[in-house]
């Protein structure tokens, strides 16, 4: 006998959670609302782990935050009509970084849909290109019961591929909404991705371009940091490394890049690993410098905003880096001296920041310092990544920063989905306008099981406008109006008002002693828009002033 339409529905909802559990997926950021209740409830009681968002935003980022620090999709829930369109910015980020996720977005029925019912909106292919698959399988039908596990396998394999990203499944469901399930008994399937690699000739082709001197710049998707430090060395060349990279190379290459020391430098090669670091200084030398420019990554994707890369290479960088410049033989002065400019870079740098709190770039590097390897930073992108990149020196935390868009959304939501995959200390490294922004996800923090230190840069506005060319040519009040967008907003009370212990601190002391105490907490600390940008100029300053003794 078929089951009524609501034991369908439930059944169908079981089938999914059950395969997609199989398949390692076992988290879900949930929006609450009323028409996606078939698909909360199984997850719920297959045993998922569901954190619950009031803002369907939060819950996207989240799944992001999950998916990067995981490389496992979570999947983020909602309900009908415009909540669906609340995911759009995470989905965005998920496509542009390759970050797995899978959404659901829950829909009326096809009979309602373009009669004027409430709540709902054309979700058809809402999120358009950049999602790796979209499907709508409409109201579950008893009959079509052998096909839900090949659906719900379908999505995780189309997320996780060899380009991975977002999909989207937009389920419709009928009232009632509510029913048992007939569990459906789904063969464990599952795919196997193998990662590109090259064959012997393109492998020595492609070795055969990587003479002279050159440059390896390492960003998120670089390889193995050992393998990206190992192939350095072989090649004779250094390694620019991105904080989100892992690798401990020459961190402070963006001040170095501005001195006379790399004005009289001639690389002609530059070898680019995964994801650009968030330096324009490089990008500028990199393109005036090297002839060749060549990019390794695991996915399709093109990384060459300066139309200046000849060779894109897709492949596995921790199956390739191995295989190249094996057995060579090079002058080991060009990397070495890279790497003594770096250590007269970190001394100068240390010095002046010693005196120099708070600001961005000595928050940064406190921060960088004083977190281990069992801690992660999530930083938002405009000052903070820049500052942590430019200034952190050595790392010990991982670095999780959404430089896909570049956006400065969902920072908060993102470092509790990165908390939530593993239970490791998080922090998040964000500036007043990013806290803002996403001031929803602190709802509910206080009471999760999840270790989120927030730490506010708040210098009241947009600081990174100080640094473009608006700041010079525009009347104060015009660019404080628009670019500077002074705002009032006390982060601390804010917080505190959700619940939070929140902290106001002034000295490195207070900040060591607030960020290494476990959260959720919000660590607050004031600087000055103006200030910063003539610290930053001087840090450059200094830089290039210790190399003229080297």
């Amino acid at each position: 006998m078929t089951p009524a339409a609501a034991d369908v529905q439930a059944s169908f909802c079981w089938s999914l959670g059950q395969t997609w559990r199989l398949l390692g997926v076992d988290t879900v950021m949930l929006a609450p609302g009323s028409r996606s209740t078939p698909l909360a409830l199984a997850l719920l009681q297959l045993g998922w782990r569901t954190e619950v968002f009031l803002d369907e935003r939060s819950a996207a980022f989240a799944a992001l935050g999950y998916g990067v620090a995981t490389g496992r999709p979570a999947v983020a829930l909602c309900t009908s009509g415009t909540a669906a369109a609340h995911f759009h910015a995470a989905v965005v980020e998920a496509d542009l970084s390759g970050v797995p996720m899978i959404v659901v977005t829950a829909d009326r029925p096809p009979e309602l849909r373009d009669v004027g019912a409430p709540q709902t909106i054309d979700q058809t292919r809402l999120f358009g290109s950049v999602v790796r698959w979209f499907h709508d399988p409409g109201v579950a039908d008893w009959s079509t019961r052998g096909s839900w596990g090949s659906l719900a396998a379908h999505a995780v394999s189309s997320a996780k591929g060899l380009d991975p990203g977002p999909v989207h499944l937009n389920l419709p469901f009928r009232e009632p909404l509510v029913g048992k399930p007939d569990v459906v008994a789904d063969r464990h399937l599952a795919t196997d991705h193998g990662r590109p690699c090259l064959d012997d000739g393109q492998l020595a082709d492609l070795d055969e371009s990587l003479v002279g001197l050159g440059v390896v710049i390492a960003g998120r998707g670089c390889g193995a940091p050992r393998e990206v430090s190992a192939l350095g060395a072989r090649l004779g060349w250094p390694v620019f490394a991105d904080a989100r990279s892992g690798v401990d190379g020459v961190r402070h290459f963006d001040s170095l890049l501005r001195s006379a020391f790399a004005a009289d430098s001639a690389p002609s090669v530059a070898l680019r690993l995964g994801e650009p670091p968030a330096s324009k200084v490089l990008s500028q030398w990199v393109t005036a410098r090297c002839s060749e420019q060549i990019h390794v990554s695991a996915r399709p994707g093109f990384f060459d905003p300066d139309h200046r890369v000849i060779r894109h290479v897709v492949a596995d960088p921790d199956a390739l880096l191995p295989r190249l410049a094996v057995g060579r033989t090079v002058d080991d002065a060009w990397r070495s001296g890279w790497q003594r400019a770096d250590d007269l870079a970190a001394a100068a740098i240390d010095e002046r920041l010693d005196g120099a709190f708070p600001s961005g770039p000595a928050v940064a590097r406190t921060l960088a310092k004083t977190l281990g390897v069992d801690s992660r930073i999530v930083v938002s992108s405009s000052m903070p990544v820049r500052d942590l990149e430019w200034f952190g020196g050595s790392l010990s935390s991982a670095v999780i920063s959404n430089r896909g868009a570049n956006g400065i959304d969902g920072v908060i939501a993102t470092a509790i989905g990165a908390a939530v995959s593993d239970g490791r200390p998080t922090v998040a490294l964000v500036g007043d306008v990013a806290f803002a922004h996403d001031v929803s996800s602190l709802v509910g923090l206080a009471a999760r099981d999840v270790d989120v230190r927030v730490v506010v840069v708040d210098n009241d506005g947009g600081g990174i406008f100080h640094y473009l060319p608006q700041a010079a040519m525009l009347e104060t009040a015009t660019f404080e109006r628009l670019f500077g967008t002074p705002h009032g907003t006390d982060a601390a009370a804010v917080a505190a008002g959700f619940g939070l212990r929140a902290r106001r601190v002034g000295t490195r002391d207070e900040f060591v002693d607030a960020v290494t105490a476990p959260g959720p907490s919000v660590t607050v600390v004031a600087t000055d828009r103006r200030t910063d940008v003539e610290l930053h100029t001087e840090l450059h300053r200094i830089v290039a002033e210790s190399m003229s003794g080297r």
